[in-house]
């Protein structure tokens, strides 16, 4: 086992950032655009969910995805950033 390489943990950190904008671009296209109506379709056969709450349970879920993205990966690699 090797040591870890704060340069290489900074690198890792700095990807993440960039897929997890990536998925949340496609995220908020696949449920804020043409096929809304397709996937709260799906949805509301499996959870009885009006389209008010389908549409609050979607930007929910999209500010905790962000906030956990910010508190676990964007804080943790600007520090290391600062730090090196």
């Amino acid at each position: 086992m090797g040591t870890l390489d704060l340069n290489f943990l900074a690198s890792f950190l700095g990807w993440l950032i960039v897929a997890n904008f990536l998925f949340l671009i496609f995220r908020v296209f696949l449920f804020g655009s043409f096929p809304k109506n397709f996937i709260y379709k799906i949805h509301k056969n499996f959870f009885k969910v009006s389209n008010k709450d389908f549409a609050k349970a979607h930007y929910k879920g999209i500010i905790l995805y962000i906030t956990l993205i910010v508190f676990f990966i964007l804080l943790p690699y600007f520090v290391l950033r600062f730090l090196l």
